[in-house]
């Protein structure tokens, strides 16, 4: 069994503020953080960060060797209809490399997301870091999906890997079979009609926003799980800002919502030339076909008018109504993590697409 390669005498404790020093040289180190977001980042920005960890619920991990810290790992939980589901990332002091503190933090995190209960770990690499695919298919994940030049590295465009590995089986399950369309974008949808359109949201729109993310058969297509309050949702509404890089386009049809389409331009405050979408939503009762349509031309005019260079979004592979539209607008499946979301008591995998389905370079920018 592979977990069972040779251990070093390493202690495991939790991530604490004490840390912020090794972890900011740690991000600042040019080779380490080849892989990770851009530097360079302040003893500050380390500690706001480390705090946020300690926020999150889930169990950031120290490795120390004779007192030493050489790296981290986070093991966090997913929540709502993913919470059977860890996601994983590891870090390693550079001066430690080659002296398997990986693999010793990778035994830790999946003996932690057991004791979690969690089915399945989750994690997401980089083309190109050979270093850690090697190191996470030693351990049995395999790649389930890929995101085309998600990210810049080094002078060229670098897909971005996700990996899973199962611990207990994720049954009983919805099987949805291939994920991919060879033959391509289906058509035929019925197109939108003129009274239906899409803006923005206002305070005025709370209450059927409310509505709307208690409708237990709309939210199937995200991770939200009703019953959601009145205050969750203003919350949520708050936390739409642009100048952060998080934007929601919704559907009307007079003042009635049909759906909406909640999208950020980046991780956080990492700036990026891409278009990510968190949250599809789309009243199953109340014409989803045409709200769908809306949203997703809403979200492609966004990525024309501003330059952003592709378009992700990950669904549940029930959510037939907007697949089908996606397919139509031709958008790409490039995988799905099997067993990812937990519906009407089975599990369901999670589809990747993107947009467009290939870019075509400019001979002045190959």
């Amino acid at each position: 069994m592979i977990w069972g390669l040779a251990m070093l005498d390493l202690e495991f404790r939790d991530l604490s503020i004490e840390d912020t020093w090794w972890v900011a040289e740690f991000l600042n180190d040019a080779e380490a953080a080849r892989y990770w977001e851009p530097f360079p980042r302040t003893e500050h920005e380390t500690r706001e960060w480390i705090r946020s960890r300690l926020r999150s619920g889930g169990r950031p991990i120290v490795a120390e060797l004779d007192g030493e810290p050489v790296g981290h790992v986070g093991v966090d939980p997913e929540a709502g209809r993913c919470r059977h589901i860890a996601e994983i990332g590891i870090f390693v002091r550079r001066r430690y490399w080659g002296r398997r503190v990986g693999s010793a933090l990778m035994r830790e995190a999946l003996r932690v997301a057991e004791q979690l209960g969690c089915r399945k770990v989750v994690l997401n690499t980089t083309e190109g870091n050979e270093r850690a695919m090697r190191l996470y298919r030693r351990f049995g994940f395999k790649i389930d999906a890929y995101e085309t030049d998600s990210l810049y590295i080094d002078g060229s465009w670098r897909r971005e890997y996700f990996m899973s590995l199962q611990l207990t089986p994720c049954e009983p399950r919805i099987d949805q079979g291939p994920t991919a369309h060879p033959s391509g974008p289906r058509r035929g949808i019925r197109r939108t009609d003129a009274n239906i359109r899409v803006r923005q949201l206002m305070d005025r729109d709370l209450d059927e926003l409310n509505r709307l993310q208690n409708c237990p058969e709309s939210m199937r297509s995200t991770s939200r799980v009703p019953p959601v309050t009145a205050e969750e949702t203003r919350r949520w509404y708050e936390g739409l800002n642009a100048y952060r890089g998080r934007y929601c386009f919704a559907c009307f049809e007079d003042e009635a919502l049909l759906g909406y389409l909640q999208f950020r331009t980046g991780r956080g405050d990492f700036p990026s030339p891409n278009l990510w979408v968190e949250e599809f939503a789309v009243d199953i009762h109340q014409r989803p076909t045409e709200a769908a349509e809306r949203l997703i031309a809403a979200i492609k005019g966004f990525r024309e008018r501003y330059g952003y260079r592709r378009i992700f979004i990950r669904i549940p592979q029930t959510a037939s109504a907007i697949i089908e539209v996606l397919e139509s607008h031709g958008f790409n499946n490039t995988g799905a993590i099997e067993g990812y979301c937990f519906i009407d008591g089975r599990y369901v995998d999670l589809g990747f697409y993107e947009y467009p389905r290939r870019l075509v370079v400019r001979k002045w920018e190959s």
